[in-house]
């Protein structure tokens, strides 16, 4: 069931949000069908009515509550990797500047590695989704040279002011990168996603029983409802895909620091991305 439910939420938004449509629109005619079936609607008294009305207006109420907390989750997620590019892209910066202190042959080897990985995690950034992988763990083998040969510059020199100087930057470097690949993989709880959807179908069945009966026809405005909701939340799933939604996180940071490298033997700097390869 779990397996089912992660492979529906990695679906295409646009087929999500017709499914979510489409299940919406049935889940009212099932609440009419019901009203009919069951308690009838020849009379309905005033009494009835009201209490209908209450119960429609709290179930609404806990609805947008339910969309508020899951749209929050998703921004913060988002921001959090917005900002994270920006740290990383400073860490590097500052680590590579910081190494030039050290004495040859240690500065020009550890300048040239931290700008290879900077390419690499520009190449992260934006990556389809299906070529991330082989450039994360390309990240992690380059994370683990770039600390041992930090630790074969750093030893000698381990007693001097020097050494914390350049191996903080460094060590941030390493901090921020295993930060930024794990915030990618979160993701709004799968449960959160369930339970809202599992919500916005039981709210849908009961907004057809409660106004089938109505002195006017409720069909269009539920049909609106209907598609606000489902708006709603494509777009916290969007929010939500860190590697394959259309709200991507700006990688401008990374481009320019890539940018302002001088181009190596062999390697030319990566020229900036357009807008829509931005992830």
């Amino acid at each position: 069931m779990a397996e089912f439910s992660y492979f529906a939420v990695e679906q295409p938004l646009a087929v999500i949000g017709a499914a979510l449509f489409i299940g919406q629109v049935a889940a009212r005619a099932a609440g009419v069908w019901v009203r009919r079936r069951v308690a009838g609607i020849a009379q309905v008294s005033a009494g009835e009515e009201t209490d209908k009305g209450f119960v429609l207006s709290a179930m609404l109420g806990l609805l947008a509550l339910l969309i508020a907390f899951t749209f929050s989750l998703a921004v913060n997620r988002y921001e959090t990797r917005r900002n994270l590019v920006v740290e990383e892209a400073n860490a590097i910066s500052t680590a590579e500047m910081r190494v030039h202190l050290l004495d040859a042959p240690h500065a020009q080897q550890l300048s040239q590695m931290l700008r290879r990985y900077a390419h690499t995690r520009l190449q992260v950034g934006q990556a389809a989704v299906a070529d991330k992988p082989p450039l994360v763990r390309q990240s992690e083998a380059q994370r683990a040279a770039l600390q041992t040969e930090a630790l074969s510059a750093l030893g000698p020199i381990r007693t001097t002011p020097l050494a914390p100087f350049v191996g903080a930057a460094i060590n941030s470097v390493l901090d921020v990168g295993v930060e930024r690949e794990t915030t990618l993989a979160a993701r709004v709880p799968l449960t959160v996603l369930v339970a809202l959807a599992s919500y916005v179908l039981l709210t849908a069945g009961i907004l057809g029983y409660a106004l089938t009966g109505a002195r006017t026809s409720q069909q269009p405005a539920a049909i609106t409802f209907f598609a606000l909701l489902t708006l709603a939340i494509v777009l916290i799933l969007d929010l939500d895909r860190a590697q394959g939604g259309t709200v991507r996180t700006d990688q401008s940071p990374m481009v320019r620091l890539v940018a302002g490298f001088p181009s190596e033997a062999g390697q030319a700097v990566l020229p900036a991305p357009a807008a829509g390869n931005l992830h």
